[in-house]
C-alpha cells in the first residue's frame, strides 16, 4: 500500500515538528515539513483558487492530511523605539506585507479545509478562542464550564474594586502564550498605567494545574503538574499521571470538538475540594516540555488520527483509530 502524504506546517526548523514527522512515519504516513512563514527565510510560495492549491510547489490535491504547529504564521514586526519618515514608511511598508502574508496562509489552510481535508487545526476558526481570552471564559461559563471570577478592564478604578473584591488576583495575557503571575502590592499602586492597554485580571485559584491533552475525540494524556510558583512553567519539577474522572473527560473532549478542534492540550487546575476550575486552551500545544516518554504517547494518537483520514478520508475512521488514555493504576 503506497504511503499517504501527511503535510507538516511549522516556523523552519520547529524541533517539535521532526517530533510529529517520526510518529507519522512509524504510524506507516509519508511526513512533509513546511516552513508556514511566507516572508520567512525559505521564502515559501503559495497558489490557491479555482485550480491551483499548491505550496512550494507541491499539489495538494492528492494530500489528505495536515498538521500545524504554530499560533501565528508571521508576526507584524515590531517598530523601533524612534521613528523618522523614511524609517516609518519602512516599518509600515513592512506592516502591511506581514498582513498579507497572514491573509494568504489563512486562505490556503481554509481551502484546504473547504475541499474535505483534514487541517489540525485552523488558523483561523480554531485560533479566535485562543487568541481573545476574554471570549473563551465567557464561552465556556455559558457552556456550564467552572472559570475563575475575570476582569478585563483598561479602568484603573474598575481594577481597584475587583482587587479589592477578590483578594489574591493574578494578570495574564489576553492573547496567545505568556506568563501568570501574582498582583502585588507594588503592582497596585500603579493601577493608572492601565489606562495605556487594556488588562486581563483573574481570582488565583489555588490548586494542581493539570494540563490534558485531546485527540478527535478521546482524552489522550493528563498530567498534574509539580511546581509552585503560580505560573506552572516557571520551576517544574516534573509530572503525574493524572485519573480525570470520566465525566469531566466527556465534558473536556466535547468542548474541544464544539471549539472547532481536532488536537488541544487544556490547562486547569484541580482544586482540593475536587473542583475543575479551566484556564486555557491550546490549538497549537508545545509538548516537548512535558518529557519523551509523555511527548510519544500524545504524538502517536495525533499521528494515527492523521495517517488514518488521509487513508480513509473519514474523520469517523479516524477518530476510531485514536486510543484515549488507558485507566491510571492505584489512583
Amino acid at each position: 500500500m503506497e504511503k499517504p502524504v501527511i503535510a507538516l506546517f511549522a516556523d523552519r526548523g520547529s524541533e517539535q515538528l521532526s517530533y510529529v514527522a517520526e510518529a507519522v512515519k512509524r504510524e506507516g504516513g509519508e511526513p512533509r515539513m513546511f516552513d508556514i512563514q511566507l516572508g520567512g527565510a525559505s521564502r515559501s510560495r503559495v497558489s490557491y483558487g479555482t485550480r491551483e492549491l499548491a505550496w512550494d510547489g507541491l499539489d495538494f490535491a492528492g494530500i489528505h492530511a495536515v498538521h500545524i504547529r504554530c499560533t501565528s504564521p508571521n508576526t507584524p514586526p515590531t517598530p523601533p523605539p524612534m521613528l523618522n519618515m523614511v524609517s516609518y514608511n519602512e516599518w509600515r511598508g513592512r506592516f502591511l506585507r506581514e498582513q498579507e502574508y497572514q491573509a494568504a496562509a489563512y486562505g490556503f489552510f481554509e481551502e484546504l479545509a473547504a475541499r474535505g481535508k483534514l487541517v489540525v487545526n485552523p488558523l483561523t476558526a480554531g485560533y479566535a478562542d485562543h487568541n481573545t481570552k476574554s471570549q473563551f471564559y465567557a464561552k465556556l461559563q455559558s457552556w456550564g464550564f467552572d472559570v475563575p471570577r475575570t476582569l478585563t478592564t483598561n479602568d484603573p478604578t474598575v481594577a481597584a474594586s475587583f482587587i479589592e473584591r477578590i483578594g489574591e488576583v493574578v494578570v495574564k495575557p489576553a492573547m496567545g502564550i505568556g506568563s501568570t503571575r501574582l498582583v502585588t502590592p507594588a503592582d497596585r499602586r500603579r493601577l493608572e498605567e492601565f489606562r495605556c492597554c487594556p488588562v486581563l485580571m483573574q481570582e488565583r485559584v489555588r490548586g494542581r494545574v493539570a494540563r490534558v491533552h485531546v485527540v478527535a475525540d478521546a482524552m489522550v494524556l493528563a498530567l498534574r503538574i509539580r511546581a509552585e510558583y503560580v505560573d506552572s512553567r516557571t520551576g517544574t519539577a516534573g509530572f503525574d499521571h493524572y485519573a480525570m474522572p470520566a465525566m469531566e473527560q466527556q465534558r473536556i473532549v466535547a468542548a474541544t470538538r464544539r471549539l472547532g478542534l481536532h488536537f488541544a492540550a487544556w490547562d486547569l487546575i484541580v482544586t482540593e475540594e475536587g473542583r475543575h476550575v479551566y484556564l486555557d486552551c491550546n490549538p497549537g500545544p508545545y509538548l516537548l516540555w512535558i518529557g519523551p516518554e509523555f511527548v510519544a504517547a500524545v504524538l502517536t494518537q495525533l499521528a494515527r488520527y492523521l495517517v488514518t483520514f488521509a487513508r480513509t478520508e473519514s474523520l469517523s475512521a479516524a477518530a476510531a483509530a485514536v486510543e484515549p488514555m488507558p485507566p491510571v493504576a492505584g489512583q
